[in-house]
This record gives C-alpha cells, sequence and structure tokens, in this order.
C-alpha cells in the first residue's frame, strides 16, 4: 500500500484507512466493439496508458442498473473532468440478446456518455473472468469493476448498502488509485520546506508538516465530507529582505513602478491588512534595524490562505515570503533577481588617529558621482573602544530617525528615496560623531558588520551593487614632476597605510578636467596624469579632496 505522506512530510495525529480489495492476479485483456464502432483493447488503449478502468457489468433491462445510471454518469464526468485524458468507464452487457444497438439506445434513454459494448461486441467474453468466479463471486447486476492503470491490478464487486453508497465507494477507490497529490511551492516553482496544514474536518481535526507536496486520499475520516485545510510557515522575517524591497514597494505606492504579480502584492503586504501602504514599510524597516523581529501575523503567506475540499482530496499552496518583492523575476515589474547585482562600489572615509577620549565627526562619502534609490549598511563596533554619538547626514532627502537604530554595539542605517536621488562624489553621505575612549586609528575602530545588514547600494538603473568600506590614507610631501608639464606628469607622495587616492585637476573657474581613482600602498606611491587635451594654463590639483599644490600645463 503507498504510503500516505512522502517526501520529509510528518503526520500527527492518528490515521485511519480502508481496506483494499486485492485481486488474484491482474485482469485478463479483451478486445471489444463499441457500440459507436470503436474497437477498443483493455491494456494497448488504456492500461498500458496508463489509464484507470471502470467496467459495469450490466444488461438493458435491469432495474436495479437503470437507478444506478444517472449516478454513475455523475460520477464519470466528475471523474473525467478530475483526472482528464486518465480515466475512462466501460458499459458491458451480460446478456446474450443485448446486442450494441440496443446498447446504444439504452444509453441514449439513460443519458449515459461512456462507451458500452453488446453481446456481438465481445462484452460477454470479455466479462466471462468475472463472471465465472475468478476473482469472487458474481452476484448480479450492477456489478462494478475497477482496473488499475498501469499493472491491471483488479478490484472486484465495490458495492454498498445502496446506489449511493455503492457510487461513493467507487469513487473512493478511483481516487485511490489516483494519488492526489499536492504541491508546496513557493511562486517560482521551488519546494517549501516544514510547511504545517491543518485540516478542519467535521469529525476529524488534525495537523502535520509537510516538504514539497502531501496528499489526503487515504485518510478514511476525509472521505464523503467537505473539510478546510490551512497552510502555516514559519521562519525569520529577515530571509530575503532588503532596503532594495522597501524601494520596490515604496515604487509602487506612489505609482512610479506598480506591481502586476499576484506574489508581489502579497508579499509586500507586510502587515497583513490587504493593502499596501507606507505603514509596510515602516513595519518592514524595523525588522531590517533590527529593531523587531517578527512581522504582525507571520513572515510567510500563502495563496490561497485556505481551502476547502472533499473525499480525500488536497490543494496545491503557494507560499510567499513576505516583505521579498525581490524574490525572482515578474513580467512588466521592476522586481530583478540576484543576478542584477553589479560591480561593488567603495564608500570611504578619512583615516584618522584618536587620541583617547577624543571626539570627532567622520564623514563617509562616495568617490564618484551616483544616482541613487537606496542604501543599506550595518557597522560593529567595540563600545570600549568607540562610541557612535549622533548619526546625521549632509544630503539625503528623507532621511530621519527611523532611517537608522543605534544599538550598544552595532549601527543599522536603511535609507531610501523612491524618486531617486543624485549623490555628488566627495559630499557627506553619512555624517557620525565619534569617540574613542582608549584611542586607536579609526580603520581600526569602525567596520561593516559581519553579521548585519548586507551593506548594498541601489542604483536608480535596478543595480544592486555591494558596498566597501573603505579607507583613504593620510597623504604627505607631495611631489609634481615634470612642472610645468607637456601631455602628461606625475604626482608623488608618501601614505601611512594603503588604501586609495582620487585625485582630480581643476581649472582656474573650479571645473574639473581630470578625475581618477588610483591604489595606493604603503610607503611611497607614484601616479601617473596624463593631461593630452587639457588647455595650457593653470590647474589645482586635489588628492583626496585635499590640496595638493598647483601644475601648470604647457
Amino acid at each position: 500500500m503507498k504510503q500516505l505522506f512522502t517526501r520529509s512530510l510528518l503526520f500527527i495525529g492518528a490515521l485511519f484507512v480502508t481496506s483494499p480489495l486485492y485481486s488474484q492476479g491482474p485482469a485478463p485483456d479483451f478486445t471489444v466493439t463499441t457500440s459507436d464502432g470503436q474497437v477498443k483493447k483493455l491494456y494497448q488503449d488504456y492500461i498500458n496508458q496508463q489509464k484507470l478502468v471502470v467496467i459495469e457489468a450490466f444488461f438493458t433491462t435491469c432495474p436495479p442498473c437503470a437507478t444506478h445510471a444517472p449516478l454513475v454518469q455523475n460520477l464519470y464526468t466528475s471523474m473525467q473532468a478530475a483526472h482528464p485524458g486518465q480515466i475512462e468507464f466501460i458499459l458491458l452487457s451480460t446478456l446474450i440478446s443485448d446486442t450494441n444497438v440496443k446498447v446504444a439506445q439504452y444509453k441514449t434513454s439513460k443519458g449515459l456518455t461512456m462507451p458500452g459494448v453488446g453481446n456481438n461486441g465481445g462484452s460477454i467474453t470479455a466479462l466471462q473472468p468475472y463472471l465465472n468466479g475468478l476473482y469472487g463471486q458474481f452476484q448480479g447486476t450492477p456489478t462494478f469493476i475497477v482496473i488499475a492503470p498501469g499493472t491491471g491490478e483488479v478490484f472486484f464487486d465495490i458495492r454498498g448498502n445502496s446506489p449511493s453508497q455503492t457510487i461513493a465507494l467507487l469513487q473512493q477507490k478511483i481516487e485511490t488509485l489516483f494519488p492526489k497529490e499536492c504541491s508546496l511551492e513557493n511562486p517560482f516553482g521551488s519546494p517549501l520546506e516544514e510547511v504545517k496544514i491543518t485540516v478542519d474536518a467535521p469529525a476529524f481535526d488534525t495537523s502535520f508538516f509537510a516538504t514539497d507536496i502531501y496528499d489526503l486520499t487515504q485518510v478514511a475520516a476525509l472521505q464523503n465530507t467537505d473539510y478546510i485545510l490551512k497552510p502555516k510557515k514559519t521562519g525569520s522575517p529577515y530571509d530575503g529582505l532588503t532596503t532594495y524591497d522597501l524601494v520596490l514597494i515604496s515604487k509602487h505606492i506612489l505609482d512610479i513602478v506598480p506591481f502586476h504579480c499576484p506574489w508581489q502584492i502579497v508579499a509586500a503586504d507586510v502587515n497583513h491588512s490587504e493593502s499596501i501602504t507606507t505603514f509596510d514599510i515602516v513595519t518592514a524597516r524595523k525588522v531590517i534595524l533590527g529593531i523587531t523581529d517578527t512581522f504582525p501575523n507571520g513572515s510567510w503567506r500563502f495563496m490561497p490562505d485556505s481551502a476547502t475540499v472533499s473525499n480525500g482530496n488536497c490543494q496545491d499552496f503557494v507560499g510567499v515570503k513576505l516583505g521579498d518583492v525581490n524574490a525572482g523575476p515578474c513580467n512588466d515589474s521592476l522586481a530583478s533577481p540576484a543576478d542584477s547585482r553589479s560591480l561593488p562600489q567603495n564608500l570611504f572615509f578619512r583615516e584618522r588617529a584618536f587620541q583617547p577620549g577624543e571626539s570627532a565627526r567622520v564623514a563617509l562619502f562616495f568617490m564618484e558621482n551616483n544616482e541613487l534609490d537606496g542604501l543599506q549598511c550595518s557597522f560593529d563596533f567595540d563600545p570600549n573602544f568607540l562610541k557612535i554619538n549622533t548619526v546625521e547626514t549632509e544630503i539625503l532627502e528623507d532621511f530621519d530617525a527611523e532611517s537608522y537604530h543605534l544599538g550598544y554595539d552595532h549601527l543599522s542605517f536603511s535609507w531610501l528615496q523612491a524618486q531617486g536621488q543624485r549623490l555628488t562624489a566627495g559630499t557627506s553621505v553619512l555624517s557620525l560623531e565619534l569617540t574613542a575612549p582608549q584611542g586607536g586609528r579609526l580603520s581600526d575602530l569602525l567596520r561593516f558588520s559581519g553579521t548585519g545588514l548586507a551593506p548594498e547600494a541601489y542604483s536608480s538603473d535596478g543595480q544592486i551593487r555591494p558596498l566597501h568600506l573603505s579607507v583613504l590614507p593620510t597623504l604627505s610631501n607631495f611631489f609634481i614632476s615634470p612642472n610645468p608639464a607637456e601631455g602628461h606628469f606625475s604626482i608623488q607622495s608618501t601614505m601611512e597605510n594603503e588604501g586609495f587616492c582620487l585625485i582630480q585637476m581643476l581649472d582656474v573657474q573650479g571645473k574639473i578636467v581630470f578625475e581618477k581613482t588610483f591604489p595606493a600602498i604603503k610607503g611611497i606611491n607614484r601616479w601617473e596624469i596624463e593631461t593630452s587635451g587639457a588647455a595650457a594654463g593653470l590647474y589645482f590639483l586635489k588628492v583626496n579632496g585635499e590640496a595638493a599644490g598647483k601644475v601648470v600645463i604647457k
């Protein structure tokens, strides 16, 4: 007997299954000609094609057969709808005088649409193994025989105490041979693990955990009754959630790029209010910043939320991780899969040495112009060596106290601007007032978190750019040669530690005519500057924003 649940599935509660009717072997093959002239072979046309066959042994003047007829037709219609192309009913007459013509007339009079076969079509020959007691005592018409797909296993004389009970038992046997496995997946077809399914039936309540699939066909208490199935999945609200998801939700709210996928609309409604509002962004950002560690109604929601089914059937459920609107592709949507990630971007600060107890304001900035929709990062620090007193910005629009969370030993930052904002190179993105109780170098005291928010910048063209925290070293002893220069010149400087150097050349009006970031090593560095194309005249040099001298271009 097939196990009730498969693929890492644990059932909680007592289950009772009906005992199957075992046969003495597979069904003998037969060939018949139906009342509409079709030649059909049991194995070639059905069993070997993985089709289930239901045979009704009947005759056209059988009163009980006439009573069963409308019920059989209803079952035939529903089973073909439930299992299209996988099931067939066949009427086989036991009466010598029933010709195919009489069977055709009987079908018309009773409104039957399944194939029927009279004696001259081979019905009695096909029924002979069942009439002679090979599979059990033949008790008269109607007798129903179910032949399993693939194996040809026979289930003989499925019979109840009334026509309706017989039909119910027949349906139960059919569904048992067609195990209905229902899926538990995310919107992209990947299986979900550890989904709790609650079954609410009139006389049978239970719950179980399933991974990927589940089925209920062999639960006797769920036959011939309606019941409610409700899925639930627990998990961390942080999974798949970033500030970029908040950017996309904000774009939807402002109708800049609305969601079109149903799963995105479900995912964006993190507070389960049946609408998408700024409050969903506020709720999700509190989770991102570590202020709260749960969503109001859990981290997952299913489509549908629940289902009413019957007769051992189940329901496919699609689970959606709340907040993660960027989980995968969606047509006509800005939501992007993980492959939208691009080259890393450096967020810089200037190196400095703190004296014990000294406080200073430290700026974090980009060395290139950016058009950003959002930014997130988190910092870890040892409060014995570093304290962050205030967090401010010079340029970020919509930045407020809700944009960050300052804890005892960490700072989490999440900023978004759905309309996009241009950030000028060298301008302070974040300004931190720091105190170093025991002194030390800033590069040793401040670092991105190894376990907090993934440091990322979200450009307005939809790119997700990983952030690196980089130090601009202390520079000294600038030396420019040749000066005056023609075509090119070099800048030499001594650096106290390795890092990056942004070299800029400005004309007398302050316009940048050359700009490039160079890697630098601890000690003496020499950077070659190409000036071909620059007009003759006086130019001012800056290295990491600091004045580095003047050069004359001939």
